[in-house]
């Protein structure tokens, strides 16, 4: 799975995400699976409060998603590169 973050600066707000599997992330305790075969969500981001912005598979199947990010820090986080992130089971 591929994710990358649309950061908003907030004073008292980060969001929390977690990766379930190669077809399942939880963003703020709210789960979000997708379709093994696709992802036709034409209005993901209303359904999905905003929280996830697009999602798409490339052609070997793999996930990637744009995730709204909130961030309470000062300072430019680090994971706010403006590219995809890998994300996986950290065992």
């Amino acid at each position: 799975m591929k994710i990358k973050y649309s950061p908003v600066h907030t004073d008292n707000q980060n969001t929390t995400i977690e990766y379930i599997d190669e077809n399942t992330i939880m963003i703020d305790g709210e789960t979000y699976e997708f379709d093994p075969e696709s992802v036709e969500w034409p209005e993901i981001a209303e359904q999905t409060e905003f929280r996830i912005l697009e999602a798409k598979r490339d052609e070997t199947g793999e996930l990637w998603l744009v995730v709204t990010r909130f961030y309470s820090q000062l300072a430019w986080p680090e994971w706010d590169t403006g590219d995809y992130h890998e994300v996986s089971r950290k065992d």
